[in-house]
């Protein structure tokens, strides 16, 4: 039986755990698909702050564009502007810029509640949001398009943007077309042309979804030749250019190895002069989660989780603890490094006592 739920802790719900045993109040829904305490991600955003003079974040319009709409070759143009300014004093060359990114793929509820969130606050986000949601999961058995609720505070996001965040279209268009390259880029006018009515909409990610039975998907939908010098691609695809990026995407692929996941790891691998991008998928952080039984594999999740259970928020992101993490990445470059010249001087040592026998 899960124990009741305590106003300061995050509440983890075992994986294993049958709905009737659920706390009362805890029913499935509310923890459906969460598979990280909230503050997990809200921890992110006060260390940030706390080191605003070695990390600043950007958005999507802070890029130094100019006309650069050339999506084919992911914008040259930007890369080099970028890089002149980081010379130039421009951008401050002594810290570090992430762009933090949220696709909208499901219970936008959380979205806005993260967005909303007193941690992340000043720190401006890009919100990629579909026109019109799919069901996925109909798609996906029966080949049936089929549309789904998907409720946005469309005042509070304009209020966002306006202070500096941006708003997106997370592109579908392919899957709604049923895999018809011609008709998805009718669907990806008609989608970008309806967002404009609501949002100031500059630029757009495709959305991962469900693949046509010749295995494109979204991101294989060339862009529009009407829309070539009026939106630019961003993401999976094409993309601008980044020193790293870290997604929580493809939370159950067995291509991901969840003990190489931790964003915390990622963070701390910042380097001065860097651009990074985090993608975030919001649905997967509340404060009511359901414990992955895939991600319990590793140590760093199943830590997470503990110090959220105990109310321990404050330390998953401690400068102790990403001091920590630092130091292991540090160590393990550094063993990587001497294991790779060890097998280079064995392969050497090798080769001339082979030319000596000769």
């Amino acid at each position: 039986m899960v124990k009741a739920p305590n106003r300061q802790r995050s509440i983890i719900i075992p994986d294993d755990t049958d709905d009737q045993d659920l706390p009362k109040g805890y029913d499935t829904p509310a923890a459906a698909r969460a598979y990280f305490p909230r503050a997990y991600a809200t921890g992110l955003f006060d260390y940030i702050k706390r080191h605003a003079d070695q990390i600043a974040v950007l958005s999507y319009k802070d890029f130094p564009w100019d006309d650069d709409f050339n999506w084919q070759a992911d914008y040259p143009a930007e890369k080099a502007a970028w890089i002149a300014g980081l010379k130039s004093g421009r951008f401050d060359k002594n810290k570090a810029y992430v762009v933090i990114q949220y696709d909208v793929d499901s219970r936008p509820e959380r979205t806005l509640n993260l967005l909303r969130h007193s941690s992340h606050q000043t720190l401006p986000a890009n919100i990629m949001i579909f026109n019109r949601r799919i069901d996925r999961l109909r798609l996906k058995t029966s080949g049936i398009v089929d549309f789904t609720d998907y409720d946005l505070d469309d005042a509070y996001l304009n209020e966002l943007e306006a202070s500096g965040n941006v708003i997106g279209y997370h592109s579908n268009a392919y899957e709604q077309s049923s895999h018809n390259l011609a008709v998805a880029q009718q669907i990806f006018v008609r989608d970008i042309t309806e967002l404009r009515l609501r949002f100031p909409l500059q630029f757009f990610s495709a959305h991962g979804g469900v693949p046509g039975s010749d295995g494109r998907n979204n991101l294989d939908l060339p862009l529009p030749d009407s829309m070539a010098q009026d939106v630019r691609w961003v993401h999976n695809g094409h993309s601008p250019y980044f020193d790293g990026q870290f997604s929580d995407g493809g939370h159950n692929s067995p291509q991901r190895d969840p003990v190489g996941r931790d964003l915390r790891s990622f963070v701390a691998g910042f380097k001065p002069g860097n651009r990074y991008r985090i993608l975030l998928h919001p649905q997967y952080y509340a404060p009511v989660c359901r414990a992955s039984k895939r991600f319990s594999e590793a140590a760093w999740y199943r830590d997470v989780l503990a110090l959220a259970r105990n109310g321990e928020h404050a330390a998953i992101w401690s400068d102790a603890t990403i001091d920590r993490i630092r130091n292991c990445r540090m160590q393990s470059f550094a063993s990587k490094l001497i294991n790779r010249r060890s097998q280079i001087l064995i392969a050497l040592r090798h080769r001339l006592s082979k030319a000596l026998r000769r």
